[in-house]
């Protein structure tokens, strides 16, 4: 099963392929901002440390609420979207 872990408190969580950060953050008992749960708002935005191949890929619409957000698309993904697909991913919460 992939791996996800959640910095700065440094905790880990095995998840089903296909689950999303937010999910993955509730597996390992990490509370998570979220506002919408569908890709609009940009709360839910992390930075991802290592693994950003291990994600399913960034649409056009993450693309946009992120850049609204000022998070480069290509280090910081939203929670709410973002799927994990395999491997290990190391992602960080934002203040």
């Amino acid at each position: 099963m992939p791996k996800v872990t959640i910095l700065p408190v440094d905790l880990t969580a095995e998840v089903p392929a296909g689950d999303s950060l937010l999910d993955a953050g509730h597996a390992a008992g990490v509370p998570m901002e979220a506002g919408c749960f569908n890709c609009s708002c940009g709360t839910c935005a992390v930075e991802i440390v290592s693994g950003m191949g291990n994600l399913s890929p960034v649409s056009a619409a993450e693309t946009e609420v992120l850049r609204a957000n000022d998070c480069d698309p290509s280090r910081f993904r939203l929670a709410c979207t973002a799927r994990v697909q395999s491997g290990e991913v190391v992602l960080r919460q934002l203040d």
